[in-house]
């Protein structure tokens, strides 16, 4: 890969996914900058912004403060979002749904709009990923807010892929299904009362029948991430185990 010295914000950095992608990308000789709501202890970065990710003002100040610092960024990885408290959608309430919605939808609207800000004003042919969910391409019973919240992330990647491509820059989704983070050990404990055999009969639905690691998802981030592959644009990269063979249209 060439991603040494290039210029990576990486928001969610304190994540499961985030994490690993900081490591991946570190360890490729990147220049790493973290933005989270806290900083993860021990991790090693650059830089680290604190972010509140509902706030557009901080969003638009992280992006100001490493143009300034570091003079452009080469590349976003948006890797922040929740998966919501409630997983029943007929105990949801609107309030929560809208919650989530700000955080993973307009968030995501908000740092992509702001990357793509600079690197159109900085000249840099960068490249932006976005994190989706295969969950946004299926019916779910569980967790809609979340499902409709990555629905949406994939329609910003669509139109921004658009607008950005005659600049040189890529903008791309990763679509996880399930991953072995903090995120779907929630999902397992909320989801029933025994969260292993939740965790086993996932697993067994999917081709692979396993869950995905971190470190897997983050391979292919920095795979979309690369200079080398900035000609691919608008597409999502599903890493979940053939979780969508035969499914849908």
């Amino acid at each position: 890969m060439s991603l040494k010295d290039q210029v990576v914000l990486v928001t969610g950095s304190s994540g499961g996914i985030g994490n690993a992608v900081v490591e991946a990308l570190t360890a490729a000789g990147a220049l790493v900058l973290g933005a989270d709501r806290a900083a993860k202890a021990d991790q090693k970065l650059a830089d680290f912004f604190p972010l509140d990710i509902t706030s557009e003002q901080q969003c638009a100040g992280v992006i100001q403060d490493t143009v300034s610092k570091y003079g452009r960024i080469d590349a976003l990885i948006h890797a922040a979002g929740v998966l919501g408290p409630t997983p029943d959608l007929m105990e949801t309430t609107t309030e929560e749904f809208e919650s989530v919605m700000r955080i993973n939808a307009s968030g995501t609207f908000s740092m992509v709009r702001e990357a793509a800000r600079s690197m159109t004003g900085t000249g840099t042919a960068g490249a932006i990923v976005v994190l989706s969910s295969v969950a946004a391409k299926e019916a779910r019973s569980n967790y809609l807010p979340y499902n409709a919240s990555k629905l949406a992330v994939l329609h910003i990647m669509w139109s921004f892929a658009q607008i950005l491509g005659p600049h040189g820059i890529s903008v791309n989704a990763v679509a996880p299904g399930p991953v072995n983070t903090p995120m779907w050990a929630q999902f397992a404990k909320d989801t029933g009362p025994d969260a292993a055999a939740n965790r086993a009969r996932r697993a067994a639905q999917l081709p692979m029948g396993r869950f995905a690691e971190p470190e897997e998802v983050a391979r292919a981030i920095l795979f979309l991430a690369d200079p080398d592959n900035r000609y691919i644009t608008g597409v999502t990269l599903d890493v979940a185990g053939g979780a969508h063979l035969g499914v849908g249209t």
